[in-house]
């Protein structure tokens, strides 16, 4: 295959999943997001199975990203931002995609914000990861034309930060994660309030309705899919 241009939208683990799959080709790949930076604190929770799924190595010598399945899932994108850029990958945050137009020639993005591109640049292909990203309350990329979507059925949820012998009063939850910190995340698939004093965060959020899609190694691999299957499209 001959190398081509990627910009990947949407800077999560579904995203750096595909830009992985896509660097290994030997194409070029960027990545754009509102963020100011990639890899901040974010409302997922902070669970891994088993790293050796992530082929990327992303250990911190302080250990910042955890143990066991209690991973920091800001540290781990952190990381893997390093790993990513040393391959190649050009990562552009504060951006914001104003139009994607498809044409014979590929596809004309217009990028705006304080990344180092803005205006219009060429590309091969668009692929749109927002909907493993999307918040509410940011202003959203408009993206007409893509060469793929990464699609997935999302519903409330809310997680509980708390010390660990509260655990019995968060015994209906669907997940108990033990964190690197000694914390306790107590995760519920809806919205739900709690009145007890304990609670140190309360993160409310949109997460998959498939609850395998809450670990982080499995969103790295459907990345991996994502561009498996768009290659299987083109071809």
């Amino acid at each position: 295959m001959i190398p081509v241009r990627v910009l990947i939208v949407g800077a999560g683990l579904i995203a750096y999943g595909c830009v992985y799959s896509a660097l290994k080709e030997g194409n070029k790949v960027f990545v754009a997001d509102h963020n100011t930076e990639f890899g901040l604190p974010n409302v997922w929770p902070s669970l891994l199975h088993n790293r050796d799924n992530i082929p990327l190595n992303f250990a911190t010598e302080q250990g910042f990203e955890g143990k066991d399945t209690g991973f920091r899932h800001e540290w781990i994108m952190k990381s893997m931002n390093i790993q990513l850029a040393k391959q190649g990958v050009i990562l552009l945050n504060k951006a914001r995609i104003v139009s994607t137009v498809k044409s014979e020639s590929g596809f004309s993005v217009h990028l705006k914000g304080a990344s180092q591109m803005e205006g219009e640049h060429m590309f091969d292909m668009v692929i749109d990861t927002t909907k493993d990203t999307w918040v509410p309350w940011a202003k959203q990329h408009n993206l007409t034309d893509v060469s793929i979507r990464y699609d997935v059925e999302r519903k409330p949820a809310t997680g509980f930060l708390h010390i660990d012998t509260e655990v019995e009063n968060f015994s209906d939850a669907q997940l108990h994660l033990e964190r690197y910190d000694g914390l306790i995340e107590s995760w519920y698939s809806e919205q739900k309030e709690s009145s007890n004093s304990k609670i140190l965060e309360i993160m409310s959020t949109y997460l998959p309705v498939d609850q395998n899609m809450w670990s982080c190694e499995q969103r790295f691999l459907n990345g991996m899919n994502l561009w498996n299957k768009l290659m299987e499209t083109d071809i």
